[in-house]
C-alpha cells in the first residue's frame, strides 16, 4: 500500500490500527450484542434447524493468532506447536456468526486454561448473560435439559457446556451423540474458516505486536459478521450432507492443543449428556440418516 499512496510504512500501519480501532468502537455494539433472552431461544431454535441440536446455543473454540517475533515476550506468547500466538476464544451461532469473542491470552495456554480465564466463562459462571432458565422435557427420561454450549475434549463438563464422551467410553448410543455433537460444534468450525479466507491476513504470521494483533482481529470478527449478516448465510442445512470442516490456508490460524483434562464433571452434568445421549438413540430425538453416517465403517453398531 506505500507504493500507490506514496506513504512510509510506518504512516500506512498507524492508519490501519486507527481504522482497526474506529472499526471495533463503531460495529462492536451492533455486531456482537450480548443476546437476550429471546434471541438465545432464536439461536437455540437456529441449532435444532440447522444442525438437529436443538438444546445449544453456541458453539465454542479457540484459535491460535500466530505472530512473527514479538518484541521482548519471552516464551509466554509460544504455543505447543513452537510458534509465538495470541489466543482467540470465541462463541459462534449456528449461522457461524460470532456472539462472544475474547482474544489475546498468551498463546501457550491450552484450550480450557484459555477459557477458564476468558470473560466468556467469568460471564458464564456469574450468569450474566440472560440465558433462559427453562429446561427441555425429553422423551423417556426425567431430566430437566437446560440450553447449553458445546464444546471439544477440552473443555470442562457442565450442565451449561456439552463435551463429546471420551473415546474409551464409548458404545453405540454414545458414539451417536459424539456425532451429532461435533456435527453442531462445526458452526464455530466454520466461522472461523470463513473468516480465515476472507481476510488474508490469518493465512500467515501477523507481523505486529500481540496488541495490535488483538486489534485486527477484534475488527476482524466484527467485519466478519457485518458481510455473513448481509451477504447472506452460507451454511448447508441439507441433513444428508455430510459437514467438513473449513480448513484454514497457511499458518496464520491454527487450532488449540487438545487434551481430555477439562476438570471432573458434577453428576449433574453427566446425567444431563447422558439424557441427550438416550434422547438422541429414540425416534423422537433422532433423524434418519445419523446410523448411515456414524456406523458407515463399523460392521455393525457397539453393544450398549
Amino acid at each position: 500500500m506505500s507504493v500507490p499512496f506514496h506513504m512510509s510504512r510506518t504512516s500506512i500501519s498507524r492508519h490501519v490500527m486507527a481504522t482497526c480501532q474506529v472499526i471495533w468502537d463503531v460495529l462492536h455494539p451492533l455486531e456482537l450484542p450480548t443476546p437476550t433472552a429471546e434471541q438465545w431461544r432464536m439461536i437455540a431454535k437456529r441449532f435444532g434447524d440447522l444442525w438437529d441440536y436443538p438444546f445449544a446455543i453456541g458453539a465454542l473454540d479457540g484459535k491460535h493468532i500466530a505472530l512473527q517475533n514479538p518484541a521482548n515476550s519471552g516464551s509466554m506468547y509460544y504455543n505447543y506447536k513452537g510458534y509465538p500466538s495470541v489466543v482467540l476464544m470465541a462463541l459462534s451461532d449456528a449461522d457461524s456468526c460470532f456472539i462472544l469473542v475474547d482474544c489475546g491470552q498468551y498463546g501457550r495456554i491450552s484450550d480450557a486454561g484459555v477459557y477458564n480465564i476468558s470473560r466468556i466463562s467469568t460471564l458464564l459462571e456469574e450468569k450474566q448473560l440472560d440465558i433462559p432458565t427453562a429446561t427441555f422435557k425429553i422423551s423417556g427420561s426425567d431430566i430437566d435439559i437446560p440450553f447449553m454450549i458445546i464444546g471439544d475434549e477440552a473443555f470442562p463438563l457442565k450442565p451449561y457446556l456439552m463435551k463429546p464422551f471420551a473415546a474409551r467410553t464409548l458404545n453405540a448410543k454414545r458414539r451417536l451423540y459424539n456425532y451429532r455433537h461435533s456435527r453442531a460444534r462445526r458452526a464455530v468450525e466454520c466461522a472461523f474458516g470463513i473468516m480465515s479466507r476472507k481476510f488474508e491476513v490469518f493465512q500467515r504470521p501477523m507481523r505486529v505486536q500481540p496488541d495490535k494483533a488483538v486489534l485486527l482481529t477484534n475488527a476482524a470478527v466484527c467485519l466478519h459478521n457485518f458481510i455473513r449478516r448481509r451477504d447472506g448465510n452460507l451454511v448447508d442445512s441439507s441433513s444428508t450432507v455430510t459437514y467438513e470442516v473449513m480448513e484454514n490456508r497457511g499458518d496464520g490460524m491454527q487450532p488449540l492443543a487438545i487434551n481430555a483434562r477439562g476438570g471432573r464433571a458434577t453428576d449433574e452434568a453427566i446425567a444431563i449428556r447422558d439424557g441427550i445421549a438416550d434422547f438422541f438413540s429414540v425416534p423422537d430425538g433422532s433423524v434418519h440418516w445419523q446410523n448411515k453416517l456414524v456406523f458407515r465403517h463399523v460392521l455393525r453398531p457397539d453393544g450398549e
